[in-house]
């Protein structure tokens, strides 16, 4: 009977001990640490776009292609814009920025072509997307941080993140920037109620984490990431 008296009490103190331990593991992490899946790959992206009106005569840039600023993308026609953007056109051609029948497109940065959306005898017109080129020389991780939590996060703080796409990689990043509104701020869909009705959701805020690629992987803007930040107590 005492033995079994003896066995209850190392179980229930098993229990306990292992209880404890984990309770004090969580605590400890929410403490130092602030994690999230909400997070990805991105990098600063410039839309090219023409400055005039006209049919695309040449274009010889693919996806994937690295380019340099100012280098040659392709050839516009103008000859056959309409009377109602001649003027502009002249006055381009007065002070030598394009020729009257032809306008060149350049590249406005140097990095990636991430998305060509053009082709050869397509019109295109001054606003239209015809590429977007990413800097892939400073990638960062955007990363989406709960409203709940954001005071804790200090610009400076050590970030350690593994990529889906390279899972047994560990990075290390500091948070640059800490995002001054949230992101339905900036959403196209409105977040208040006509109806009279109210549910709270939490928010989020996006923070900038900057690191250095010193194992040169292919990593692309978009790609899933899940992040640690060491905050201090």
């Amino acid at each position: 009977m005492k033995d079994k008296k003896r066995m209850m009490k190392l179980i229930i103190i098993s229990f306990s001990v292992i209880g404890l331990s984990i309770f004090l593991y969580y605590w400890y992490q929410g403490a130092r640490y602030i994690k999230t899946q909400d997070a990805r790959i991105a990098a600063d992206t410039v839309i090219v776009s023409p400055q005039i009106s006209g049919k695309i005569t040449s274009w010889n840039i693919t996806e994937g292609e690295m380019v340099l600023a100012g280098q040659h993308l392709g050839w516009q026609d103008t000859g056959s814009i309409s009377s109602s953007s001649a003027v502009s056109v002249k006055s381009l051609n007065q002070t030598g920025s394009t020729a009257i029948s032809k306008a060149e497109i350049t590249a406005p940065i140097s990095g990636k072509i991430i998305k060509s959306s053009v082709q050869e005898g397509q019109a295109a017109s001054p606003g239209q997307t015809l590429a977007i080129i990413a800097n892939i020389e400073n990638l960062y991780v955007s990363a989406n941080i709960e409203e709940t939590k954001i005071s804790k996060v200090r610009i400076g703080e050590t970030v350690d993140f593994t990529i889906d796409a390279f899972p047994k990689n560990t990075f290390k990043g500091k948070v640059e920037e800490i995002g001054q509104a949230t992101i339905s701020t900036f959403s196209i869909v409105s977040m208040q109620s006509s109806s009279g009705s109210f549910t709270k959701v939490t928010q989020l805020i996006p923070v900038k984490i900057r690191f250095s690629n010193t194992d040169k992987l292919a990593l692309v803007p978009g790609m899933s990431a899940e992040i640690k930040i060491h905050v201090a107590e």
